[in-house]
């Protein structure tokens, strides 16, 4: 997890960073973004976005859950989880 930690917060700044602009307004681009979205030849790809955010927290979770296992000596165990 240490290793991870210069990601996670970059992630978070930049999130965060995208969301003050947003609630002040500062960038107008959301309302282009949503615009072309919601065309119709977009919607599949506008799905796909929840469907990537889901799958990259589940890996996140079980990274760290496998660290975790590594941390405690338990390698062996993380490899028998990835067999099943």
């Amino acid at each position: 997890m240490r290793r991870h930690r210069p990601a996670i917060a970059l992630g978070l700044l930049a999130a965060a960073g995208g969301f003050a602009l947003w609630a002040t307004r500062a960038w107008e681009g959301w309302e282009h973004i949503g615009q072309i979205l919601g065309k119709g030849a977009n919607l599949p790809i506008a799905g796909m976005v929840p469907v990537i955010a889901l799958f990259t927290l589940l890996a996140l979770r079980e990274a760290r859950h496998n660290d975790r296992l590594a941390r405690a000596g338990r390698e062996r165990e993380i490899l028998e989880q990835m067999r099943r």
